[in-house]
């Protein structure tokens, strides 16, 4: 007859209540495992397992140094994060923890084990007066290993969560732009045909008004000359300028021309009228002698300083404005416009990303986070360069330079 063993000595004891103890903790470390802030971000991740372990072993110092990954890697100017330390200590004993060494949380414990979590960004600390978190077989460190595998999991997870939120955000704010496009889509149509309406009276204002100068005659009443002269330069602009508006939003054709950069940017400056005087701005013109043409598409070049300027008058003050815009030629022969304003400027932190497709800084519903973007392309598209600086007036500048025309 076989007799079952019983563990009847202190050790055999001792050695089952550990593993009772050992799976007690373990069961902890896995609820607090399940329930994880990962929607919350990293940083809560940390705290609450840093928290949790803090129960599960209230006796020693427990702790964690993390250092949050950047937002973005794009710029290269940006600073490097700041670390965040989390630590729980026995009441009563907060003294020893004082200190901010992220390689020594607890001084005023005899010892401190500090485990990698995510080398170079995040650790675990467990500080103790027991001299058995020295040993990697002990029963709390099998449960501490196994707390830094649950934390590595947890910020994995509130990566993705913030990954996916924001990709979540960006396609609402890709379809609010889709939407914005078609309604410009159909304004844009419909201006179109408001403009053609326009035209036929407008030609036979002009026509009728010669015919009236025409028979005024060298004798006429010069008062009523002058009039009929005011009427006819008066219609002739507004005929000019709603020609002009249509080429300008007709589909370019494939074939660039030499232009004049100067002209391009008289018929912006024209289209941009009303936003500039409804913004008390004025316009300094600095335009310098025999510039060489530039070869490209008229309207899409229309279309880059037609960008510039609308949103030189948003970021101007409502009256003193002033608009800057120069050409020059530099030594190799290429052509250098500068678009300058005295508003509030650009963030450094904006200088790199303003010709990003969706980066807007406006809040009042006028940007749509496209308008530079677009000048960015067309100025590719002609083997132009463009970019935005800080301006001594304290506004933006912007540089346009052009290859001379062949």
């Amino acid at each position: 007859m076989t007799v079952s063993s019983i563990p009847n000595s202190r050790e055999a004891r001792a050695g089952v209540a550990s593993l009772a103890v050992e799976a007690s903790w373990l069961d902890r470390l896995v609820v607090a495992a399940c329930e994880m802030p990962a929607a919350e971000g990293e940083a809560a991740v940390v705290e609450f397992l840093v928290h949790k372990l803090s129960e599960i072993f209230p006796e020693c110092g427990i702790g964690a140094c993390f250092v949050p990954a950047p937002a973005s890697t794009s710029s290269p100017d940006l600073l490097p994060a700041e670390q965040r330390l989390f630590k729980y200590v026995p009441e009563g004993e907060e003294g020893r923890a004082v200190g901010m060494d992220p390689t020594r949380l607890f001084p005023g414990f005899r010892h401190e084990r500090v485990l990698d979590v995510e080398p170079g960004s995040t650790t675990l600390h467990l500080a103790s007066d027991d001299p058995q978190i020295n040993d990697d077989r002990s029963p709390m460190m099998h449960v501490i290993r196994r707390a830094v595998l649950a934390m590595s999991r947890g910020l994995g997870s509130a990566r993705l969560h913030a990954r996916a939120m924001q990709d979540a955000s960006e396609l609402r704010a890709l379809s609010s732009h889709m939407m914005q496009a078609e309604k410009l889509a159909s304004l844009g149509q419909l201006a179109a045909g408001v403009v053609h309406e326009l035209n036929n009276p407008l030609t036979s204002i002009v026509a009728y008004t010669d015919w009236l100068i025409r028979k005024q005659g060298p004798n006429g009443d010069p008062d009523s000359l002058e009039r009929l002269r005011r009427i006819s330069e008066s219609s002739s602009r507004i005929l000019r300028f709603t020609r002009d508006l249509v080429a300008y939003a007709r589909p370019s054709s494939e074939n660039p021309v030499l232009v004049s950069i100067q002209n391009v940017i008289e018929q912006a400056l024209a289209f941009c009228e009303h936003v500039i005087a409804q913004h008390g701005a004025s316009v300094d013109r600095s335009f310098a002698d025999q510039v060489p043409p530039v070869k490209g598409m008229p309207e899409q070049l229309a279309q880059v300083f037609v960008n510039l300027f609308t949103n030189a008058c948003h970021a101007m003050p409502e009256m003193g404005g002033k608009l800057i815009v120069t050409t020059s030629s530099n030594p190799a022969g290429r052509i250098v416009v500068t678009v300058e304003d005295n508003g509030h400027g650009i963030a450094l932190d904006h200088l790199v990303s303003i010709f990003t497709p969706f980066f807007t800084t406006k809040t009042d519903g006028r940007g749509t986070g496209l308008g530079l973007s677009i000048v960015r392309n067309i100025m590719d598209n002609h083997g132009a360069e463009i970019r935005a600086e800080h301006a001594s007036t304290g506004g933006a500048r912007f540089v346009l330079v052009f290859p001379a025309g062949m």
